[in-house]
């Protein structure tokens, strides 16, 4: 009774401080004329506790929400097995969420698909999700109405691999993952893929990928943005503390669109919004609903 209690006090009082957010949509400046993109975050973005969400991320019920109420696309964390096939999972390890150990690239898809999350109390009496491949995310995608965006985080390292085994597999990964979306014949102004790995851009510049690519920046900004602009990367993903408003102009001045994202809370979704963004990679997304007025 007292753990319910709390919980309720947490409730209310975070209604009361939404509640006061303040923003105008209207003094968004971007390249898209001011549209903000909401993207969700592996689908409703991490489970949490405040505000609660108990599914977990890159899982089908979590995408499926996210389309379902709203969102203009999602992210995902996609992993090659070892036998070159693809499945949705944030961590190298999968002791972080199942019960199963070890890195994905290690294994067979037959070990990995299939398997339940375990996200521990009060989040399993509310979930009984399984990791997917990416062939059943595009079934979903395919049955939309109208094609959302999809925008993958590439995850072309292991933490279970040699440095010269990691090469392979990045090259590996990259080959395999463009014959695999080719099969899907999704709109190419729909995929984006995004890395924080220079090499595997490279490597998917040289395949001529037809996709949009993200350098995923999570370090000195003008350097990466500069590296970007000699390397005609046409859109930048940036953790919130490394960007700001002015950053944000500095992108858009070299036609780059700017890609945000992680806040859980409406006061943090303005935050975001507040930086000039393209897209926000949202794990709240009824509140950038909201302050979007859509």
């Amino acid at each position: 009774m007292i753990a319910l209690k709390n919980s309720l006090l947490l409730f209310l009082v975070s209604l009361l401080f939404t509640a006061c957010v303040d923003f105008d949509p209207r003094e968004i400046k971007n390249l898209q004329d001011g549209k903000v993109y909401k993207i969700g975050h592996g689908g409703l973005g991490f489970h949490r506790w405040f505000p609660f969400q108990a599914l977990p991320a890159n899982s089908s019920a979590s995408f499926t929400a996210a389309l379902e109420n709203g969102a203009d696309g999602i992210e995902l964390d996609l992993q090659m097995t070892k036998d070159g096939e693809f499945v949705l999972y944030h961590d190298n390890e999968l002791q972080s969420q199942t019960a199963q150990e070890g890195c994905i690239a290690d294994k067979k898809l037959k070990d990995v698909k299939g398997l339940a999350y375990q996200l521990g109390w009060p989040f399993d009496w509310f979930q009984s999700e399984r990791i997917i491949t990416l062939d059943s995310l595009f079934q979903l995608i395919k049955s939309q109405e109208e094609i959302p965006f999809v925008q993958i985080d590439m995850r072309t390292y292991s933490s279970c691999f040699e440095l010269k085994e990691n090469l392979s597999f990045k090259s590996s990964y990259i080959k395999q993952l463009h014959q695999k979306l080719a099969s899907y014949s999704i709109p190419e102004d729909k995929l984006l893929l995004i890395s924080l790995d220079k090499d595997a851009l490279k490597i998917a510049r040289k395949l001529n990928s037809p996709y949009i690519i993200s350098l995923e920046i999570s370090g000195d900004f003008d350097q990466n943005l500069q590296w970007a602009i000699n390397n005609n990367i046409k859109v930048v993903t940036v953790k919130p503390s490394l960007l700001s408003p002015e950053k944000s102009a500095k992108a858009h001045a070299n036609g780059i669109k700017v890609i945000t994202f992680g806040a859980k809370s409406k006061s943090g979704n303005a935050k975001l919004l507040r930086f000039n963004p393209d897209y926000i990679q949202t794990d709240n997304l009824s509140a950038l609903k909201d302050l979007l007025g859509s």
